[in-house]
């Protein structure tokens, strides 16, 4: 599935899918290459991991304006 495998991307590679996942490495591939179906549960965990990265990226852009106006 493609939307998997950017959120794979997105978080810096199938071993960090798969700990979101609670599965195997290669059990995400599997799912990514459709060789496995994909839950709605899947899905989700996807999304949460993907809001955590980028919650932690808005705190570090924000950390990064304050010490410009700071500067």
């Amino acid at each position: 599935m493609m939307g998997l495998h950017t959120a794979a991307m997105l978080l810096g590679g199938i071993e960090k899918l798969a700990g979101a996942l609670d599965i195997q490495e290669r059990g995400t591939r599997a799912k990514i290459s459709g060789e496995r179906g994909v839950s709605n549960a899947d899905l989700l965990a996807a999304a949460a991991a993907l809001d955590e990265r980028a919650d932690r990226v808005r705190a570090h852009a924000e950390k990064l304006r304050q010490e410009a106006q700071a500067a």
